[in-house]
């Protein structure tokens, strides 16, 4: 992945992180708006910021800058808690905790936790790029100029094995929300020659053996899917204005060229292009399931599109800007940072339900949206009132709106940290409420 990509992130996060921290501190501002929906079933003061929340077997993880915790979902107890900070993120291996330290955009070192006691399981420092999957952790790491990638099982850390060449791994995927983490897949892409004319290639995930196919590595984002390599390019080509995200994918063994395709992002309100597929807010690489991915048309209108085949799948009835999606349904709005939602079937382009414009700025720092198989959230501000709009993703039924950020959602449950009714400094209250 460009360096750009990775920073990008981090500063969207650290954006984000600020505004947070910035109003929640603020004793003064006007009242906040009125709270409908379920009172918490359990609530603690923790630091400002963006919390990550996941399950991970049946513990709920929730990691902010002071600690990563093991919470019982039902009551809120605590069973175990390990420092945190900001350049700490984590990832949920079925039952297993990955926490992975980062400096600057490069992996450190990755430390796998059993969720149900906290108990450090495994540790490996002095790794440069790490991905990591459903079933492996691959690691990329050089001593001097020697690099070479390992894959270890997630749960003892043994090595299956390790294969000499260049250490950088793409983390990009298709529909793994962070810090839920994709299937392992066949490929993995890596970088085959990090000098000169960069470019990227696979290996195999089961032997390490890197395939002779290799693609130029100058793109947004770089993936192997099925047995291709596709690149995506966000940057449209001088002089379009039509907001053009190319896609090329060649064949993983030989290299050869099978298609390239142009599809589209959406614009906002003021008419300008926005380059992403999906908003950094959503904890998405891209939108979608397996091989297929959400895009807009050139003309304005929400598609899905085949990298397997270079073929669009469906587009929708109406104009709208893609937003989030968890494979199973599309959520898009009327313009990227404007107008009502609505919930497509990801399948089909079927419309299930549309909601009123909610009157939250897609431009705001604290946007962020979530999708599962029961509930979509979506939370944003207007001046200095943040909210969260929970909807259930059947009927499109608004279920609740509570004042503050959200900081996780399952199929059962919204996370949402406010500020404390007796504001404190730095501090933030968050809650755990059912639906």
């Amino acid at each position: 992945m460009p360096p750009m990509t990775r920073s990008r992130r981090w500063m969207v996060l650290g954006a984000l992180l600020a505004a947070t921290a910035t109003a929640c501190s603020s004793g003064g501002g006007p009242a906040p708006d009125p709270r409908e929906g379920p009172a918490p079933a359990w609530s603690f003061v923790g630091p400002t910021g963006l919390a990550t929340t996941a399950m991970a077997g049946r513990v709920l993880v929730i990691k902010n800058d002071e600690a990563v915790l093991g919470v019982d979902p039902a009551s809120g107890r605590r069973l175990w808690s390990v420092p945190s900070s900001p350049r700490l993120g984590i990832r949920i291996v079925r039952d297993l905790v990955v926490q992975v330290a980062r400096e600057q955009s490069d992996v450190r070192e990755v430390t796998v936790l059993d969720s149900s006691t906290g108990r450090v399981l495994w540790r490996k420092a002095g790794i440069a790029y790490a991905r990591i999957t459903q079933d492996a952790i691959f690691a990329g790491a050089c001593a001097g100029k020697a690099c070479a990638v390992t894959r270890y099982d997630p749960r003892s850390g043994a090595p299956k094995w390790t294969r000499p060449g260049d250490a950088w791994l793409s983390e990009d995927d298709i529909g793994a929300r962070r810090p839920d983490v994709p299937p392992t897949g066949r490929l993995i892409a890596a970088s085959m020659e990090p000098t000169g004319n960069p470019s990227f290639g696979a290996r195999d995930a089961a032997s390490g053996t890197p395939l002779p196919g290799r693609v130029s590595a100058r793109s947004w984002t770089e993936l192997a899917v099925g047995g291709s390599l596709v690149a995506i390019q966000n940057d449209p080509p001088e002089g379009d204005n039509r907001c053009t995200v190319t896609v090329t994918s060649a064949d993983a063994a030989s290299g050869a060229k099978r298609w390239q395709r142009q599809i589209f992002g959406g614009r906002a309100a003021d008419g300008s292009c926005v380059k992403r597929l999906v908003p950094d807010s959503t904890g998405l690489t891209l939108i979608g399931a397996g091989t297929r991915i959400a895009a807009s048309t050139d003309n304005g209108f929400p598609q899905v599109f085949d990298l397997a085949t270079g073929r669009t799948v469906w587009r929708a009835a109406d104009q709208a800007v893609p937003i989030d999606g968890d494979g199973r349904t599309l959520l898009v709005r009327t313009q990227a940072d404007r107008g009502a939602l609505s919930l497509l079937d990801f399948a089909t382009g079927r419309r299930l339900w549309t909601a009123p414009d909610p009157g939250l700025e897609g431009t705001s720092a604290s946007w962020k949206t979530s999708v599962t198989s029961r509930l979509v959230a979506i939370t944003g501000a207007t001046g200095d009132r943040p909210r969260v709009l929970v909807y259930r993703a059947d009927t499109g039924q608004r279920l609740g709106m509570f004042p503050g950020w959200l900081q996780g959602l399952g199929d059962d449950w919204v996370a949402v940290g406010h500020s404390p009714k007796e504001p404190q400094a730095n501090k933030l209250q968050y809650d755990f409420i059912r639906l």
